[in-house]
């Protein structure tokens, strides 16, 4: 009885000071509810005091007689009336406390930010044939995601980790809907799974194919982004994989060669004795900021310290379209692009040392784009001569690891 009574105590101080706290802070420092850290660091002690108060209303009555009860509510009513006293007093420890802790909920923030902006590519060189275009009104007619460009059968791999949501047929056509750990909702259309309901993912891992169908002229694929919590409103895709604007370019326009390693002007080339496309995931490492995406190992290090500066500069890492591309995504690339595609085994990307960029550094002129023009050489990264704007094929997201830092 005893022990049980030395618990009890200082549960009941600690319900009594939460009951007093926020009231008195609130009178005597309005100013401290607009602290950002301040919320986070009220949820703390409000599901502490919760906690506290489940134990003592189970523990209490089993342990006290009604007159020790009697007793102790006497002692409560004491510690509510000290406990205002304190909370008073304990007022610059509070806010000094939500300034420490601000900067870890504002972190947490800006990092759920970043995270949008840095979803892998559906489709390998995704290219937006149509943009969003969302209705004024939800019952009225509008494009409530994007088109890219594909080709039937390709895969489709998750933007983000996350579930299987729904596989099946809308209306006719082939879809399935992810749901990511970040509590977004994305569904491509037309598109088949063999993946159950409810089965996890890697972000990058293939979670199907594209299918026959849909609303394009020409194959493609429909992508469409809601939160998985609240009411559904559509959110514009091409903002989370760093592709505010279309970067698809007209088919008439044919380059004047297709360019490969073993040019001067290029980063790219063979090396480890590896074929081009078929370099083993071993011999490759994973971007730390862009999930999914393989480098040469010392083009990963160099990109993801080059990265790190980026974000220093605009809050977000930088946006990776597209990286190592396999042989067979080559395949698929010149099926779907023709000959604005290079031919299979001698695309730059085959070599692990080139990269597509969004996010802002795939239109020229643009901020992003003027600082890795004059960043990335320090980090071993160069752009070509020929996607300069004034090259023969000008691509202002494509970059290749020279190597010299």
């Amino acid at each position: 009885m005893g022990s049980l009574l030395w618990i009890a105590a200082p549960l009941v101080f600690v319900s009594s000071v939460y009951d007093g706290a926020l009231s008195t802070v609130a009178a005597r420092a309005p100013d401290i509810w607009r602290r950002p850290g301040f919320h986070w660091l009220m949820d703390l002690i409000v599901a502490s005091s919760h906690t506290a108060r489940s134990i003592w209303s189970r523990t209490l009555p089993a342990a006290l007689s009604l007159t020790r009860l009697a007793v102790w509510s006497r002692a409560r009513l004491a510690s509510h009336r000290l406990s205002r006293i304190m909370t008073v007093s304990l007022i610059p420890v509070l806010l000094a406390l939500a300034e420490v802790v601000a900067p870890f909920s504002a972190t947490s923030a800006e990092a759920a930010a970043q995270a949008q902006r840095t979803w892998a590519s559906p489709v390998p060189a995704m290219e937006i044939l149509e943009a969003f275009d969302p209705p004024t009104e939800a019952w009225l007619k509008g494009h409530r995601g994007i088109d890219v460009l594909t080709v039937s059968g390709e895969p489709v791999r998750a933007p983000a980790a996350g579930t299987i949501r729904f596989r099946g047929s809308v209306a006719g056509t082939a879809t399935i809907s992810i749901e990511t750990d970040s509590g977004y909702v994305i569904s491509f259309q037309p598109a088949e799974s063999v993946l159950k309901t409810g089965e996890a993912f890697s972000a990058g891992a293939e979670i199907g194919t594209v299918a026959e169908g849909g609303h394009c002229d020409q194959s493609c694929l429909h992508v469409g982004v809601w939160k998985s919590e609240g009411v559904k409103k559509y959110i514009d895709p091409a903002g989370f994989f760093g592709q505010e604007e279309s970067i698809l370019l007209p088919l008439s326009r044919k380059p004047e060669k297709e360019h490969t390693g073993d040019s001067t002007t290029s980063g790219a080339g063979a090396w480890g004795g590896h074929r081009n496309g078929r370099i083993p995931a071993a011999a490759m490492c994973s971007l730390m900021s862009a999930p999914g995406q393989m480098l040469r190992c010392d083009a990963q290090t160099a990109f993801d310290r080059m990265s790190h500066a980026y974000a220093a500069r605009f809050s977000t890492p930088i946006s990776v379209t597209d990286a190592y591309r396999d042989y067979d995504t080559q395949v698929i690339l010149k099926r779907r692009k023709g000959r604005m595609a290079a031919t299979p085994g001698t695309s730059n990307h085959g070599w692990a040392l080139a990269m597509d960029l969004g996010g802002g550094i795939n239109s020229f002129g643009s901020a992003e784009h003027q600082w890795m023009r004059a960043n990335a050489p320090k980090f071993g990264w160069i752009h070509p001569s020929w996607a300069r704007q004034s090259g023969s094929l000008p691509e202002p997201w494509h970059w290749e690891f020279y190597g010299h830092e």
